[in-house]
């Protein structure tokens, strides 16, 4: 019968191939998950989704997305590579993590990105600094605002031009990464372990790693100026207490 895995790929590729007007992948990763959405801002995602005319395939992991309509489909885990490069697929919409990102890239396919955290704010920027997708915000998306940005950039072919130029570009090098990879480790094999490779601090004992001869040298210093200033104000203790011993004791004869 065939491994599950390669039988749910086959039967995806069969989705996809029957698509009709295309479809539109939406994912957010495997760091954030979707069901944990305000209900309100899932109502959006649906209602904007279900109103388009293309099929929507969405990494969902719960086992019910609600107000969900016939044309969304949703699955638990995706090959999200094979997917990419599918020729029906339409528009990526994803959280703009850098893996996503590249894989994008790879495949040629426009994206819309609504970052979550960290670097994906980042990466969205360019997404519109390159003009291959458009970003957008989570907490104030609206229906509208949605629905026009995946009508953009899926019509207007200059987001899938920009995107394979910069593929293009991206992958105009002297050497693939898999030979650069294979000389890097055959190189390091050549000269037994490439010492010389190694960063600096590879290389010391812990003591010159933590630095303790500067840190001893500053507890030092600290102390010397700690015991500096500790004699100093002894001595003016001694004499402002002396003062006033003699003070009162002047008081007391005259009295």
């Amino acid at each position: 019968l065939g491994h599950p895995l390669q039988i749910a790929v086959k039967e995806l590729k069969s989705y996809l191939d029957s698509s009709k007007n295309g479809v539109i992948y939406i994912s957010f990763g495997t760091n954030v998950d979707p069901t944990q959405f305000p209900a309100d801002r899932i109502e959006v995602l649906v209602k904007t989704l279900s109103q388009l005319p293309y099929d929507i395939l969405w990494k969902w992991n719960g086992d019910v997305l609600p107000g969900r309509t016939d044309n969304i489909r949703i699955e638990k885990w995706l090959p999200q590579q094979d997917l990419l490069h599918h020729p029906k697929l339409k528009l990526f919409i994803t959280q703009a993590g850098l893996q996503s990102t590249d894989e994008a890239i790879s495949a040629g396919v426009p994206l819309i990105a609504i970052p979550m955290f960290g670097d994906q704010w980042y990466n969205s920027e360019k997404y519109e600094y390159f003009k291959i997708g458009k970003k957008l915000f989570m907490e104030r998306l609206t229906v509208e605002e949605f629905t026009n940005a995946i009508n953009t950039v899926i019509n207007d072919e200059s987001y899938r031009k920009n995107i394979v130029k910069l593929r293009s570009v991206m992958r105009d090098e002297i050497e693939t990464p898999l030979e650069r990879a294979v000389w890097w480790t055959e190189h390091v094999l050549r000269h037994g372990g490439a010492r010389h490779l190694r960063g600096p601090a590879a290389n010391m004992s812990w003591a010159e790693y933590l630095e303790l001869e500067l840190v001893f040298t500053l507890l030092l210093g600290l102390l010397a100026v700690t015991s500096v200033l500790f004699v100093i104000l002894r001595f003016l203790y001694k004499i402002v207490f002396e003062n006033n011993i003699t003070v009162q004791k002047t008081k007391s004869k005259r009295s």
